[in-house]
């Protein structure tokens, strides 16, 4: 059990957006604890790794060793972007998710450009396959282009001064995050370019055990938005049923409304030429508790992947790799 006085250890990434959102988790806890919270950085296979993202395996490259960290006690919990993590829970760690920010994808173009006004053949960067695939139902000519790298490294291939794309396509959320919002040239409907289940949510994980302690038990728990939890539990289980790894253009967008959950998924094919869409949402807005939510919110998600898997996700589609689909 962590002591009450000594410094609780928030493990991240050691990018700029990493470090931004986990501070953002610090100052949460911060003001419900009385002791210093302080960022650990941890070094994960996603850093250090070359090669395109949809090749480095997806599953939990960048969450493995942060969970390592907090089950070995390095750290005393640890914050990851939802959409990295495998579906598969993890043992002995407890999840939850603070309120989401803007789930939509984002292009940052040269010269103010829209997705319409891209010249014929325009080089578009991506390191996704589900943003190429939709990308390119939209706009068959386009030029998609394999990126890696943080956000200003992206963006320096459109407005640096050695800018070699007219555009890449980025999370709204860590643009946002960021204070980056100002390179945003057009943000995509997600009936258009449909996101990544869980694109735009933090998960924040801890110790079961270190949660006996009810001051920290109190303070992570305060964290949690049900919302954001119901809706990304319904994105993530079209994933988990789909069996989708980074390498499948999967897209899986949820909303409450009106106290009601409505979910919309998307399998294209890596070209774009076929594309289908299954949308449904619960039929009850009354949910008794939090538990009974995330059960319901679990069950759409899994009737609109079967629904999807009907109609032929598998032969359109590379299925069948479990685990998290990295967007970056």
């Amino acid at each position: 059990m962590i002591g009450r006085t000594a410094p609780l250890r928030v493990g991240t990434r050691g990018s700029a957006l990493a470090t931004t959102q986990a501070g953002h988790v610090r100052d949460v806890l911060a003001a419900r604890l009385d002791r210093p919270v302080e960022l650990v950085c941890v070094r994960t296979d996603g850093d250090v790794l070359t090669g395109s993202l949809a090749s480095l395996g997806g599953t939990g490259v960048f969450v493995a060793a942060l969970r390592e960290a907090v089950l070995d006690g390095r750290c005393d919990v640890a914050v990851h972007s939802l959409k990295d993590l495998p579906t598969a829970p993890a043992d002995g760690l407890v999840l939850v998710t603070p309120p989401r920010e803007d789930a939509r994808d984002a292009l940052c173009a040269r010269d103010g450009l829209t997705l319409a006004m891209l010249p014929a053949g325009a080089r578009v960067g991506t390191g996704s396959p589900r943003r190429a695939a939709q990308l390119l139902a939209l706009r068959p000519d386009l030029a998609i282009v394999d990126v890696r790298g943080n956000v200003d490294t992206r963006l320096a291939r459109v407005l640096g001064e050695s800018a070699d794309l007219d555009a890449v396509v980025l999370a709204c959320a860590g643009l946002a995050r960021l204070g980056r919002r100002e390179a945003i040239t057009q943000l995509f409907d997600p009936a258009d370019l449909t996101p990544a289940p869980g694109q735009g949510a933090l998960a924040v994980e801890a110790r079961a055990e270190a949660l006996a302690e009810e001051t920290l038990a109190a303070a992570f728990g305060a964290l949690d938005d049900a919302a954001t939890h119901r809706a990304v539990t319904a994105e993530r289980a079209v994933l988990a049923r789909l069996e989708a790894g980074c390498a499948a253009p999967v897209g899986a967008h949820a909303v409450v409304d009106g106290g009601r959950l409505r979910l919309r998924a998307v399998v294209a094919s890596l070209d774009g030429t076929r594309r289908l869409v299954d949308e449904a949402e619960e039929a009850d807005e009354a949910v008794p508790d939090a538990p009974s939510a995330l059960r319901a919110a679990e069950a759409l998600g899994r009737r609109v992947a079967e629904a999807l898997l009907e109609r032929g996700a598998c032969r359109i589609a590379p299925l069948g790799q479990a685990g998290a689909a990295h967007d970056g």
